[in-house]
C-alpha cells in the first residue's frame, strides 16, 4: 500500500492546483468581460451636438492610417494609453464641420499628438485650410509644440502655447545603429546581395557607418522635405523660411538671452500668438459658444463623438468607392498589427473587385515596402481590378517606397503629397551564417550530400560561391523585373527608369517631376479623382472602407502573447526589443528571401514621438 504523500508534496500540489484555478478564473473573466466591455464601448449612444459648439480636434499618439479593429479594441481595454488617432477620421470630422452651422469654430488641442509623417500632416493641414474657407476660426493650443505639432498648429488663426511650453524645431535627420564590428566580434557572417548603389537598407550589417552614396541620397530627399515644411509653416504666419532657419540656428543663444523662457522666445519669433494655459483659453471660448452646465467648460464635442453623431449612411449601393489601406511593412501571409500581409490585402482588393456595387478603388499606401513576393501578390490583384473595368487610384500617405511603390505602380493615377517619401526602386537579399560562433562553442557541422547544393543554404555553414552566384542572380532578376514593370506601367523607357531607380529615394514633389507620381494632393483629392474615373456623381458617392473580418480568437491570442512576452522583459531591455534591427528581423518572411524595403524613417518622427511620451509620463507623476 502506497504511503501517505509527504507534507512538502501535498503543499506543492496544493499550491499548483491553486495557481491553476486562479489562472483559469482570470482567463474566464477575460473571455467574459472583454467582449462585453468592447460591445458597450462600440455601441454606446453618440452624444448630441450642441447648437453652438467648438469642435475639439485632439489627435492622440502616433497617427495611423487605419485601426486594426479587434486588436486596437483589446489594446484599449488593457492599456492605459488611448487608441491612436486615424488620419482619415480627423479629416472627415473637419470636413463635416465646415458646413455644420452648429460648429462655430475648431480647437486644435495638440499636446497628445505623438508622431506623424510629413505626408500625413500635409493631408491634415489641407483639411484645416478647407475648414477655414467656411469663415469659421481655428485655434491651436499645446503645452509645448514639437515639429509635427507645430506644422498643424501653424495654419490656425491663433496659436497658443502654455507659459511653461516651447516650440522646438529640429529639421530632419536619418540616423541608425551600425553593427559590423559587433557582428565581426561574434563571428557572424552577413551575406548581402543587392542591386542599386543607393539601396542602403542593409548597410548596418555590412558597415560601421553610412556610405557616401546613402548620405548624398538621404540629404537630397530630406532637404526637399525640409523646404516643403518651411513653406507650409510660414504660409499662414508673418514669417519667412529664412526666419525658421535663423530661429533654429540661434535657439541656444536666444534661450540664454531670454533667461530660458522658451514660450516668450517663440512668441517673439512670431511662431505663436499668445501665451496661455488651457484653462485661460476656456473663458473666451465660453464667451463665444456658451457654457456647458454639466462640466462648467465651454460647449464642445470631440472629433470621435462628432463623427458618431453625424454618421452618414450610404446614399446608394451603386455609387461607392472601395478604400483599401496598406500600412506598415509588407509581409508574406496574413496581416498582423503594424504590418500589411499580402494575403490579407489581396483578399480585400479581390472582394472589392467582385462587388458589383463598387465602382472603383482607392489604394491608400503608407509603407516602406518589405517582401517582394507579397508586394507582387498585391500588384497582381490591382491589375485584376483594373482588368475588370474598374479604375484604381493610389493615395500615398507619408511613405510609399520600394515595395510600397511596387504595389502602386499599376494604378490609373498615383497621387502623393509633396512631402511623401517614395521611390527606392531596388531589391536586396540578406543571409546571415553562424558557423564561426558555433565552432567557438564547440558545435561543428559536417556531413555529405548528393550534389554541391545539398545543404548549401544551412545557416550553420558558410555560403559557397555557387550559392552566392545564385542569390545575386536572383536579386538582379528581381531588380530587372521591378524596373521593367515600372517602365511599362509609367510609360517610360527602361533606361530612363534605371537612372532614377538604383534604390534612390525621392520626395513626392521630385517624384512627380521625374514621372513616378501623377498628381500632388491629399487623400480627398485622390478619392475625387477615383470617383471621376469611375463615372460617379462627385456629390453622390460613398466610401466603402475595406477591412478584414474581426477574428476574436486570433486577435486575443496575438495580444496576450505579445504582451506577456513583453512583460517578462526588464525595463532596460524593452526599448531594444523594439529597435530597428529587431523589427527588421520580425519581417523577414519572404519565401524567396527577396525584399524591396526602404530605410527612410525620419529621425524627427522618432524623437518627437519620444518627447510626447516623456511629456505624457511627466503629467502622470
Amino acid at each position: 500500500m502506497a504511503g501517505k504523500p509527504s507534507f512538502f508534496r501535498r503543499l506543492v500540489g496544493g499550491l499548483w492546483r491553486t495557481l491553476a484555478l486562479i489562472y483559469s478564473l482570470i482567463f474566464l473573466v477575460i473571455l467574459i468581460i472583454v467582449p462585453v466591455g468592447i460591445y458597450l464601448a462600440v455601441h454606446q449612444p453618440a452624444p448630441p451636438v450642441p447648437s453652438k459648439a467648438v469642435l475639439v480636434v485632439d489627435p492622440v499618439g502616433n497617427l495611423v492610417e487605419q485601426d486594426t479593429g479587434v486588436g486596437d479594441l483589446l489594446e484599449n481595454v488593457f492599456s492605459d494609453q488611448a487608441r491612436p488617432s486615424v488620419v482619415r477620421d480627423l479629416i472627415t470630422a473637419l470636413d463635416r464641420a465646415r458646413s455644420d452651422d452648429r460648429i462655430k469654430q475648431v480647437l486644435l488641442k495638440l499636446d497628445d499628438l505623438g508622431g506623424a509623417t510629413p505626408g500625413q500632416l500635409q493631408d491634415l493641414v489641407a483639411a484645416v485650410d478647407r475648414f477655414k474657407q467656411s469663415g469659421k476660426p481655428v485655434v491651436a493650443w499645446s503645452d509645448a509644440f514639437d515639429q509635427s505639432q507645430y506644422e498643424l498648429a501653424s495654419h490656425a488663426d491663433t496659436v497658443y502655447v502654455d507659459p511653461l511650453g516651447y516650440v522646438l524645431l529640429e529639421g530632419y535627420g536619418a540616423y541608425r545603429n551600425y553593427y559590423k564590428d559587433a557582428l565581426d566580434k561574434l563571428g557572424v557572417t552577413v551575406n548581402v546581395f543587392r542591386v542599386g548603389k543607393y539601396k542602403s537598407y542593409v548597410e548596418p550589417y555590412t558597415r560601421n557607418g553610412m556610405s557616401p552614396e546613402a548620405k548624398a541620397d538621404n540629404l537630397a530627399w530630406m532637404n526637399s522635405l525640409w523646404s516643403t515644411y518651411r513653406e507650409l509653416v510660414t504660409a499662414e504666419r508673418n514669417i519667412t523660411s529664412d526666419d525658421i532657419d535663423q530661429y533654429i540656428a540661434d535657439y541656444a543663444s536666444n534661450m540664454v538671452a531670454n533667461g530660458g523662457n522658451a514660450a516668450a522666445l517663440a512668441k517673439k519669433a512670431g511662431l505663436v500668438d499668445q501665451i496661455a494655459s488651457l484653462d485661460a483659453l476656456h473663458k473666451p471660448l465660453i464667451d463665444q459658444v456658451g457654457r456647458d452646465p454639466a462640466s462648467g467648460s465651454f460647449n464642445q464635442i470631440g472629433q470621435q463623438a462628432y463623427l458618431a453623431a453625424t454618421d452618414e449612411t450610404a446614399s446608394g449601393d451603386d455609387s461607392s468607392l472601395a478604400v483599401v489601406t496598406v500600412s506598415g511593412e509588407i509581409i508574406d501571409g496574413e496581416s498582423v498589427p503594424g504590418s500589411a500581409g499580402g494575403e490579407t490585402v489581396s483578399r480585400l482588393v479581390d472582394a472589392a473587385r467582385r462587388d458589383d456595387h463598387v465602382a472603383g478603388l482607392v489604394l491608400r499606401v503608407n509603407s516602406p515596402g518589405g517582401s517582394v513576393t507579397a508586394a507582387e501578390q498585391i500588384r497582381r490583384t490591382v491589375m485584376a481590378f483594373r482588368k475588370a473595368g474598374k479604375p484604381v487610384v493610389v493615395s500615398m500617405a507619408g511613405m510609399a517606397a520600394s515595395g510600397g511603390y511596387w504595389i502602386s505602380m499599376n494604378a490609373n493615377q498615383i497621387w502623393s503629397e509633396s512631402s511623401t517619401i517614395t521611390g527606392s526602386i531596388g531589391i536586396f537579399a540578406i543571409v546571415p551564417t553562424f558557423a564561426e560562433p558555433l565552432n567557438k562553442l564547440g558545435i561543428h557541422t559536417d556531413g555529405v550530400g548528393t550534389t554541391q547544393l545539398s545543404g548549401a543554404m544551412r545557416l550553420d555553414k558558410p555560403l559557397s560561391d555557387p550559392v552566392k552566384m545564385i542569390l545575386q542572380a536572383g536579386v538582379e532578376h528581381g531588380y530587372n523585373q521591378f524596373v521593367g514593370r515600372v517602365a511599362k506601367a509609367r510609360n517610360m523607357g527602361r533606361d530612363e527608369v534605371d537612372k532614377i531607380a538604383q534604390g534612390r529615394v525621392w520626395s513626392g514633389q521630385d517624384a512627380q517631376r521625374i514621372g513616378l507620381v501623377d498628381k500632388l494632393g491629399d487623400v480627398t483629392q485622390a478619392e475625387a479623382a477615383a470617383a471621376k474615373l469611375a463615372g460617379l456623381n462627385p456629390d453622390d458617392y460613398t466610401l466603402q472602407i475595406m477591412q478584414p473580418p474581426s477574428n476574436w480568437r486570433t486577435a486575443l491570442q496575438q495580444f496576450l502573447t505579445s504582451h506577456a512576452s513583453f512583460a517578462l522583459l526588464p525595463a532596460w531591455l524593452q526599448a531594444p526589443a523594439h529597435s530597428d534591427a529587431v523589427d527588421f528581423l520580425k519581417t523577414l518572411n519572404d519565401p524567396h528571401g527577396l525584399y524591396a524595403r526602404c530605410f527612410c524613417r525620419l529621425q524627427s518622427a522618432d524623437t518627437l514621438a519620444g518627447a510626447a511620451e516623456a511629456r505624457a509620463a511627466l503629467k502622470t507623476q
